[in-house]
């Protein structure tokens, strides 16, 4: 009853955190401002009210429910994670942007907005006994690795991809690029960066659900221009808090330019930028689990089906992708619609792999903006139907993740992983109905 008591009035009362005193003044893409949806539990029982904070002000979640997650011991067995997921202890209290979070917040918070509760940990010796790269290489490219590397967390950053976001900074930098439906038709990038570095990066935007699950899985910083109110907590809340790295909040890695289409695709960062505020939170985080579950060969896996050029669907018009192959370049060059994706540097986007992973997609009672767009939640843990591209070549395979802090990764029938081609990927994430043409 003690803890119960602690989680109520700490979620009610935590709104006298004091935002920074300089925050910035950037719009939704509607040009209005984000709100919290009204949903009810119960009868009298309201979970968050309609009122929209101010665009840039640190709201809080009014949580009413009595319910608070269990308390259990995660698993150190060598049983089927997939088949049974690793149990998970409650995020621990904390306190983010002076902002304070009681014990089992984060999987609370999952709870009042109808998400499906995060999974746990699998234990260091799984992931240790996964396949990975050689010593020396980059273990999400194959590419050679700089020095250090293997004490380096990865840096995902959200990147704008609507019309009046092209062409991006930074995209063709990126050791590997996450593409997830954002809402209202309009795709967005999450740009991984770890052997690579960023010179400029940009326009910059907020979080999303799925960032909920790429950052722990890579052990990863984020890097955003705020988020609606139930990600942010979520993202406040969780173990990973520390490593959070928010314009809203007041984290000094960011910049605006002077010349955009819109205000909210002004906001840039870069690589010293980050590297600042990484260098003075990072001394409070642990060392990062190795990155494992990736191989990397220039030869392909047997079995592939010529293919050489495909269209992933994200609703039309502008927004699908489509991809032709070149054999000179051994690469998978982008068009947005039926323009060439080229970035500011002039040049096009041209990965070495495509992988399209079909997950469950859930419409959550989140708003996104005062349309009423609500925001996706991908399922990436478990297996389920996925497409690999490389060499000109096509393989329907199976992805694959056990854990929170296991990587991504596709097998074949056997649970081997496919070997990738050196080089940078793209991974889509569709819902399970898209077909991949």
């Amino acid at each position: 009853m003690a803890r119960t008591l602690t989680l109520l009035i700490a979620l009610l009362l935590v709104a006298c955190a004091t935002p920074p005193a300089a925050l910035p003044t950037a719009t939704p893409p509607t040009g209005q401002t984000i709100g919290l949806p009204t949903i009810t539990t119960a009868p009298g029982v309201v979970v968050a009210t309609a009122t929209p904070a101010a665009s840039a002000e640190v709201a809080t979640v009014t949580a009413l429910s009595t319910a608070v997650p269990p308390t259990v011991a995660p698993t150190t067995s060598s049983a089927d994670y997939l088949a049974a997921p690793p149990a998970r202890m409650p995020s621990p209290a904390r306190v983010t942007h002076g902002k304070s979070y009681p014990d089992g917040a984060y999987e609370f918070i999952h709870q009042q907005f109808d998400l499906p509760a995060p999974i746990g940990d699998v234990p260091a010796a799984f992931i240790d006994g996964l396949p990975g790269v050689a010593e020396g290489q980059c273990p999400l490219t194959g590419e050679p690795a700089p020095e250090g590397i293997a004490s380096r967390r990865p840096i995902n950053i959200r990147i704008d991809n609507s019309p009046q976001g092209r062409p991006q900074a930074g995209l063709e930098s990126a050791d590997l690029i996450w593409e997830t439906m954002a809402e209202g038709g309009v795709s967005r990038f999450t740009a991984t960066f770890h052997c690579r570095t960023p010179a400029t990066v940009g326009p910059l935007r907020s979080a999303r659900l799925v960032d909920l699950q790429l950052t722990p899985m890579l052990g990863a910083w984020l890097v955003h221009v705020g988020a609606s109110q139930p990600v942010t907590d979520m993202i406040w809340a969780a173990p990973y808090a520390g490593r959070d790295i928010d314009e809203w909040a007041g984290d000094a890695a960011f910049y605006r330019i002077d010349q955009a289409p819109v205000d909210w695709m002004r906001t840039y960062s870069s690589n010293p930028l980050i590297q600042s505020v990484i260098a003075a939170k990072g001394a409070t985080e642990p060392p990062p689990t190795p990155l494992r579950g990736w191989t990397f060969s220039t030869q392909p896996a047997a079995g592939g089906t010529a293919v050489s050029q495909l269209t992933v669907p994200y609703g039309g018009g502008s927004s699908d992708v489509f991809y032709r192959y070149d054999p000179a370049t051994q690469r998978y060059f982008r068009y947005q619609g039926q323009t060439a994706h080229t970035v500011q540097s002039g040049a096009q986007i041209a990965p070495q792999n495509l992988i399209v992973i079909y997950a469950e997609e859930r419409v959550t009672p989140i708003v996104e903006d005062s349309l009423g767009n609500s925001s996706l939640h991908y399922t990436l843990w478990g297996s389920g139907p996925a497409t690999l591209f490389r060499d000109g070549l096509r393989w329907d395979v199976t992805w694959r993740r056990e854990g929170e802090n296991a990587l991504l990764r596709v097998v074949d029938a056997a649970g081997t992983p496919l070997p990738l081609r050196p080089g940078q990927s793209v991974i889509h994430i569709v819902p399970t109905t898209t077909t991949v043409q």
